[in-house]
Order: C-alpha cells, then structure tokens, then sequence
C-alpha cells in the first residue's frame, strides 16, 4: 500500500510575463465613459456633423472623454492648428481626449519591409500628432498577408519599431482586436507577449472576432473562422488599455441579443482594469443617439457585481453537501466560501473518520495532493521575480539533469527502446503549464517498462534523485506540443531547490506557509495532530463506500521521507487553504504579508497553452478551460448544464483525493472544498456544489 498515493495520483486528476495593467485588485470604483467617434460615422462621413460638433455632443451627453478617429481628419495629421482647435473644443466641452484610432495609414505587418517601413514612418505622424493633441493612448491596427506566423514576424517588427519610437513622445501604442490575425485573440496575445517590453497594449473590441472571411479579406465577405469572443475577451484583458463596449442591438428588455454583456463585464471587473470604457453603437436600427445610450444604459447595468452567496445559495449548498453524505456517496465534506474579503459560507457534514466516529470538522487535516502544486508554483514564482530564471531558459540551463533528454520514438515488444533528438529543449515555461513530455504512465511499450524500472517517485528519492532518475527516461512527447499531467511540478520543486539553496521543504515553510500563518500545511503531521486527520474513503463500481485503513492512506504523511514533491503530498485544513486562495484573489499580498507582485499573479492566472497544442489528455473534461501556471483557468463560460459552472477569468485546481478550489476574480469570491474520495470525484461534487454555489444553469452566446 506503500505506493497508494501514485496510484491514485494518476487514476484522480484526470502570457505574457508583464501584462500591461498595473492596478491593484479590487481598486476599481466605477468606470468612467468614453464615446467613439465611430458611433456617429454616418453623420460624420455624410456631412452632417463635423468633429467639433462631435466632441460638443459628447459633452452634452455627459461623456468623460472622447475616442477620436483619424478617418474622419486623415489629411489633417501634421495641421497643427486644426489640431489646437480639437483641442479647445474637449476644453470647452469639459471632456478629455482620450485615444486617437489611426486606420488607412499602412500595413504595421506587410510582409514587404519597405510598405512596413513607409507603414511606421506614417504612424509617426501620427504619434506626434496625438503628443500634440495630449493624446497618451494611439490604438493601430496589425494588418498583413501571410500565414499566421508570418503575419506575427511582421507585427513584431512593424508594431514593435513604432512602439519604441512612440515612447519617446509619451505615447503608448495599443492594437485593436480589428480583422484579420489580430482578430485571433491566441495571435493578439501572442504578438503582446513579445512587445511586452516595449509597452505594447491592447484595445479589447467586444466585436471583431471574425479572423476569415471567404472574400479573403479584411471586411465583407461571411466569416469563416470566429474566435470566441469571451476567451478574447478574457486573453486581452491584461494587456488592455482601452476597452471598446459595442452593441449593434438590443431585446425588448435592453439586452444586446448576441453578446452577454454580464459575462464580458465579468472579465472586465475580474481584470481589476481601471481605465476608460469606451462606447460604441455600431447598430442601423436606431439613431445613433439613441443607440448610445441605450449601449452606455446597458454598460451601467452590467458593471455591478451582484452577490453570489446569498441566502439562497447557502441553503443550496447545505442542501447540496448533506445530500452526498446522506445519500452514501461520501462519508464526509466540508467547504469555505469568502466573497468581498468576508467568511459567507462554512458547512461540515458527515465524518472525518468513520470508524472512529470522529466528525468532519472546520480544524480537520486532509491530504490535499495535487492542490499541492498551486502552492509549488507560488514559490517558483518568487524566484523569477527575483530574476533567478526567465520562464523561457531552456530546463537544463538550471538543471543539468535535462540537457540531452530524447523523445520516445516507439518500442518493442522486448522492452527495447528508439529515441530522437526533441524538436526543442524543455523549457521552464513547459514544466508549469505540463507541456514538457514528461512520461506519467500508459500503454507505452519500452518506455512504460523503463519508466517502472528508474522508480522515479520512490518516497525514499531525493528531489536530486528523483530528477536524475526522471533525465535519464525519453520523453513522451516534443516539448510543448502537448499539454500531459505528469511528474513537471515535483520538477519544479528541484527547480525551486537548486535556486534558492535550500531544501523544498524548508524554503516553502519559510517564504509561502509561515508568513501566510498556514501552519497546518506540510508534509509531515506529527502524532499530536493526527486524530485530526481525515481517513480516505474509496468508493466501488457498484456505489458501496469503504474507509482505507488509515496506516496506508496516510503513510505519506506520518513518516518522515527524503521526498518532498511539488505535485502532491501537502495535508492543509479548510483555513490554512483558504488563505493561500485570498492571497490569490488579493494579487499576492494578505493581511500586510506579500508572497507575490500582482503581475505575477496575474501571469500565473493567464493561459499559457498555444491553440496548437490541442491534445490536453483529460483537460477539457475541467470545461472551456487552458491552462496557466500551476492552474487551469477558464476562457469561456459553460456551453452546457452538464459542464462545471464557474465564471470566466476563474483559476483552480483540485486533487486526486476530490478535493478542489478555486479563485473567482470577477466576483471577488474563493472557495474550498475538502473531502478525501477515490477515485476522483465520479459522484458529480465539483458539478454539484458549483452549482449550488452559483445558482441555475444560465445559457451564453457560443461566441
């Protein structure tokens, strides 16, 4: 029983580095509205508004500042006293300018470098005039031919170049979700990751999500391919600098009928982004007056964030919890709830030890596996903070043990072995996401035998060991082609290990748990502590619940091994838990202790899987999910009742023993649920208290 753990390890759980949004969680009041000069288009391009007449109107509708749109002055760039004119008039009107939106001056991303070179030098006429007009923000767009990857080269080159020229006036570049490849949210955010350095920011549109269209063109022409508006959403938010609220109809009701306006200001809020929200009508069945104000109307509407645990939802959860304990499908359970920094929810039901009679209590100790890895994250975290790796070192630039790995190329039936050079080095950046191809187990000739023989998990291994043993075996896969559950995390905790000089162990408890309080977190509990800790429960095929005894369940966690991983092996209680999710939900700092910066937390909470990398094992059974740094996060919301509710921007984990957790940004909420069940929650708990906690099933737009 000695290996129980592995065992049930394998058969339960089945960005960018510097976003652009520095505020801190939780600071935003309200937003403050900006107007498009786009809304009013018809008018403008008709003649029958000019654009001071423009900025006036958007004064009297009681805007806070204005979107202007070069199309409607494109000759004008260098006419400065047309531009002092633009400028008393936002003065007269009370209103600020606050983005210039630059079309028609060039592809930034032609693959011809001497377009995109004639491309920056036009934008640069434009970045001095926004300098002239007190304009921080000028959003261009990354238009260009070529595959995806071309396109991307391109951008990076054309984008970035303008970008590091604006600077040096004050201005900040932003690209706009607007046709073609930017219209990809996974190509956007990918192009930002790279120009990250240099300041590049985003405008999220809530549109514009078409990327091809039959035409083979920007416009027109029906779309083809279409990205998920709430995943792009939710992709750019971190990098974003403007938001563009648009709306193009509405329901009886004030609702705009193909977007969800409550799902899209979710991510908003659960960004903590604080700038201008810019609206936009775009609409032909109202006059543009009128559809702007019913877009702002509906914008008003959707910020507040609306309870979540609300007496109803506590009488659902208890409802829901006791119903599992009484029906024989556990022996006990027990969960937290904070939203808005306050407890709304504590329920213990059933027994922590069975044939004790001991109850599920509040102080119970349980085995938490896998929710061991967020944890492990969090201190490898650190280090880079402090400079000790960049996520993208090759593996083997810190830990040698990794330099001349090979990739499994087929076995035979003897065990014998052909391997092949990887396509390229592990990175950091593989072990935290599970893309590094680490073999975990499966029918695997040759290597599923090697795999067994090296013992890599061996309680009595080092972390050195256990890395030695894990080099010396093929990989499963080429690094980063693959997202794999395996073995990366316990990688990580060496990684941790050979950086900091200090044993994994030590420096979790001295830089994550002790200055966090969490004192019941730790691999070893000592004898005075273990009536507290819950027995593991299995439950068969047919529904009968058995208790495992209790020396082998816990056989980890009552004896002192050499191993300490970073993938499974903590005990916490409810508390302790929910305090490493606080911290979390607060961007690294709680009750004046910081573990972590915000951007670092937000950089754990972005997915990190490429759209190519579209074998994900069982990921997808977690719902509309990618992966970040030690934590699923979820890109869109629910497509169906079946699927685990949640909302988007949410990041979690859980653990082979059914435990699970998670962050809910939007709504400032985290929970954490404790139980000690194999095989992995087959009785629906996850689905089930989701849903108690966030009510009825309620249909989103797919796009």
């Amino acid at each position: 029983m000695r290996y129980l753990i592995p065992i049930l390890l394998f058969l339960g759980c089945t960005a960018t580095e510097q976003p652009l949004q520095e505020a801190e969680a939780g600071t935003a009041v309200g937003p403050r509205y900006s107007l498009g000069q786009w809304s009013f288009h018809r008018a403008l391009f008709d003649g029958e508004m000019d654009n001071f007449e423009f900025i006036a109107t958007a004064g009297e509708m009681d805007f806070a500042g204005v979107e202007l749109v070069n199309q409607f002055f494109a000759d004008r760039a260098n006419d400065r006293d047309f531009l002092d004119s633009l400028r008393t008039a936002a003065d007269e009107a009370g209103i600020a300018l606050t983005m210039l939106l630059i079309d028609g001056a060039g592809n930034l991303a032609s693959s011809d470098p001497a377009e995109r070179d004639s491309a920056v030098a036009r934008h640069l006429e434009w970045v001095a005039a926004a300098e002239h007009l007190g304009i921080r923000d000028l959003r261009v767009n990354a238009h260009g031919d070529g595959s995806y990857e071309e396109v991307l080269e391109a951008a990076t080159d054309g984008v970035g170049r303008l970008a590091e020229a604006a600077r040096a006036s004050g201005v900040r570049i932003l690209v706009e979700n607007h046709g073609g490849w930017s219209s990809n949210g996974a190509w956007l955010t990918e192009m930002l990751r790279r120009l990250s350095p240099s300041g590049v920011g985003a405008v999220a549109d809530f549109d514009n999500w078409c990327y091809q269209r039959d035409n083979g063109q920007l416009w027109g022409g029906n779309c083809t391919q279409r990205y998920n508006r709430y995943e792009g959403t939710q992709e750019l938010m971190p990098y974003a600098g403007g938001v563009s609220v648009k709306a193009f109809n509405f329901t009886a009701d004030g609702q705009e009928p193909d977007m969800d306006f409550a799902t899209l200001f979710d991510i908003i809020r659960g960004s903590g982004y604080d700038g201008y929200l810019g609206i936009e009508y775009e609409g032909d069945s109202l006059p543009a007056r009128e559809g702007i104000e019913k877009t702002r109307a509906l914008a008003e509407q959707s910020w507040p964030r609306t309870p979540v645990v609300t007496e109803a939802a506590v009488e659902r959860i208890d409802s829901t919890l006791s119903g599992f304990v009484r029906d024989g499908d556990i022996a006990g359970i027990s969960a937290l709830i904070y939203e808005k920094g306050e407890e709304k929810y504590f329920g213990a039901f059933g027994d922590a030890d069975r044939e004790r009679d001991v109850p599920m209590d509040r102080n119970t100790i349980v085995q938490i596996y896998s929710m061991t890895k967020p944890i492990t994250g969090v201190a490898l975290m650190q280090l880079y903070e402090q400079g000790k790796f960049k996520l993208d070192d090759p593996l083997a630039d810190h830990l040698p043990e990794f330099a001349d790995v090979q990739v499994y190329a087929g076995g035979g039936s003897a065990g014998k072995m052909q391997t092949r050079q990887p396509e390229r080095p592990i990175t950091v950046r593989d072990i935290t996401r599970h893309t590094a191809g680490f073999y975990s187990g499966g029918d695997t000739p040759g290597l599923q035998e090697a795999y067994a023989a090296a013992d890599v998990m061996n309680y009595e291994n080092t972390l050195t060991e256990m890395g030695s043993r894990l080099g010396r075996l093929p990989l499963l896969f080429d690094p980063g082609s693959q997202w794999h559950y395996g073995p990366s995390v316990d990688v990580q905790a060496l990684l941790v290990e050979r950086l900091s000089g200090q044993s994994f162990d030590d420096y979790l408890r001295e830089h994550v748990l002790d200055p966090l309080g969490m004192n019941d977190t730790r691999y070893f509990v000592p004898e005075a502590d273990r009536d507290r800790l819950s027995a593991a429960y299995l439950r068969d095929d047919d529904g009968t619940l058995s208790q495992l005894p209790n020396e082998d369940a816990h056989a980890f966690n009552t004896e002192r091994w050499a191993l300490t991983p970073g993938g499974f092996g903590l005990t916490s209680t409810l508390d302790d838990y929910m305090t490493f999710a606080r911290m979390l939900l607060n961007e690294g700092s709680l009750n004046g202790t910081t573990i972590l910066q915000p951007a670092t937390v937000r950089l754990m909470r972005t997915n990190q899987l490429a759209d190519d990398v579209s074998e994900r094992l069982w990921l997808p059974s977690k719902g509309q999910v990618g992966f970040g740094i030690d934590f699923a996060v979820r890109q869109r919301p629910p497509a169906t009742a079946e699927e685990n509710p949640g909302a988007v921007g949410e990041f979690f984990w859980d653990g082979a023993a059914s435990t699970v957790f998670w962050v809910d940004p939007a709504n400032e909420l985290t929970a954490v649920l404790f139980v000690q069940l194999f095989p992995f929650d087959r009785v629906g708990l996850h689905h089930d208290f989701r849903r108690a906690v966030y009510g009825p099933f309620r249909g989103v737009s797919a796009e």
